[in-house]
């Protein structure tokens, strides 16, 4: 089985190395577009306010840790444009070589993430 994961941070990753639990033999992508995954998000307001002052401190894991403790396939720098349910494949764009990869799947995991939502609060 093969499953396809989109967002590689804190609810990408949760589910990604539950199902390597549940699952030693499922072929696992992740297909994150940051450089980043599984970074400590909570741990920003700490970075921002100088208590941690190494961005670093805040990196839990990287693409190659996962993928030697997990067995995980973890793309950072990948976007996906595209998802077609119906041919259960996704399009996803290498944003530092522009290559378009197609990606076919058993079971897609959507966990992008949200954006903040700002206030029309003067002086945010």
């Amino acid at each position: 089985m093969r499953v396809v994961i989109i967002g590689g941070v804190a609810g990408g990753m949760s589910a990604a190395t539950r199902l390597r639990r549940l699952d030693e033999s499922a072929e696992i992508i992740v297909l994150e577009r940051s450089g980043h995954v599984s970074y400590a998000n909570c741990g920003l307001p700490y970075y921002v306010g100088g208590v941690i002052a190494e961005e670093d401190k805040l990196y839990l894991q990287t693409p190659e840790s996962l993928h030697k403790r997990f067995r995980l396939d973890v793309r950072v720098h990948n976007e996906v444009t595209e998802i077609s349910s119906s041919k259960k494949v996704v399009i996803a764009r290498d944003l530092i070589t522009g290559a378009e990869t197609e990606i076919s799947y058993d079971k897609l995991i959507l966990s992008p993430g949200a954006s903040p939502v700002i206030p029309p609060i003067p002086g945010i």
